[in-house]
């Protein structure tokens, strides 16, 4: 999975490495990022999974394979796109994309008549896998989703690929009727489970992205002082702070403001005030060997540290999914 600028890893970066694994796709999620691919010269074969406008099957012959779940866009695909592979998505309880089981039988037949089309997949998505307590709705959507296999294979039609996990589902589904998954968080080393599932910590997954900066200026502030837009934070003693210019835009989350901390060598200081737009503050005070020119560490990649994407995530309330795809694009990735 490498939707998303591969989970903000930076989708030409990583796919070099996807790239060289002999697995059955490379996925991403729209048009633009399957191009991106192809500029960077991959070989795997390459699945879009999201929406594709149908104007852009009009244009050329496009070398990729798509997830359809509506009639109109599959009759274009076929009209623009000969001999293209398809997978149907079948919605089997998310209520989001994807052909509900009892619309199936008739958006089969529907299909079949399409003859430029080759049905090579089925696929649908799990809702709440990654839920300890509610594996009984997990269990369901599998039922629904054999069904749905059931009346495919009925049309003498045998899908070629079956998947239905993510991350989640794929520490917590094993059954034969799938033979893919779509493992995407946990591929960079990110645990799914570990908001729900206490048992996932043994599943010793690492971290492969660490988010630098450099200290740029470093100042002293009195007792008293207001440090950053809006003052929401006052300096209870004398402190030495440094300045950071990587803000927002660039992924450190404005709601890690007062509640963050960075990776100053081996010491964590905390995001003082709020974080701006390109710029953030921190204490420095308890590191009093710091420079201008320094690298921070704004997101570790060791589990255990404060600042690790996961326990960054926590301290922002929210998942590490959203942390990391909003890493700019323009923050330079580096391979290693």
């Amino acid at each position: 999975m490498l939707k998303s600028n591969a989970y903000g890893h930076g989708l030409k970066t990583v796919a070099k490495v996807f790239d060289s694994l002999n697995c059955p796709y490379l996925t991403v999620d729209s048009l633009f990022e399957a191009y991106e691919l192809q500029k960077a010269g991959v070989k795997t074969k390459i699945l879009i999974l999201g929406y594709t406008h149908p104007d852009n099957f009009k244009a050329k012959k496009l070398p990729f394979e798509y997830v359809v779940y509506d009639l109109e866009l599959a009759k274009t695909i076929n009209q623009h796109q000969p001999g293209c592979n398809i997978h149907v998505f079948v919605d089997t309880g998310m209520c989001r994309e994807g052909v509900t089981l009892s619309e199936l039988p008739t958006f089969l037949k529907e299909l079949q008549q399409l003859k430029q089309l080759r049905i090579t997949g089925i696929c649908s998505h799990l809702a709440n896998a990654d839920n300890p307590q509610d594996q009984a709705f997990t269990t369901q959507q599998i039922k629904n989703f054999q069904q749905a296999l059931k009346l495919i294979r009925e049309l003498g039609i045998e899908p070629q690929w079956r998947h239905v996990s993510a991350s989640g589902g794929a520490f917590k589904v094993k059954d034969p009727t799938f033979n893919m998954i779509r493992a995407g968080l946990a591929h960079y080393g990110i645990n799914p489970l570990e908001t729900k599932d206490p048992e996932s910590k043994n599943l010793q997954l690492l971290p492969v992205l660490r988010f630098t900066s450099t200290i740029v200026q470093i100042k002293d502030v009195q007792k008293g002082d207001r440090v950053g837009y809006n003052g929401t934070f006052t300096a209870t003693r004398p402190m030495k702070i440094g300045l950071l210019p990587a803000g927002y835009y660039e992924g450190v989350d404005r709601r890690l403001s007062n509640q963050g901390v960075i990776k100053v060598g081996e010491t964590f200081c905390k995001i003082l005030g709020r974080v701006s737009m390109n710029m953030t503050l921190i204490d420095l005070s308890d590191v009093p060997t710091a420079k201008v020119g320094d690298e921070v560490t704004i997101y570790s990649e060791v589990n255990d540290d404060l600042n690790s994407v996961s326990k960054a995530a926590k301290d922002a309330k929210t998942i590490s999914y959203e942390l990391l795809v909003h890493l700019a694009e323009s923050v330079r990735r580096e391979l290693k």
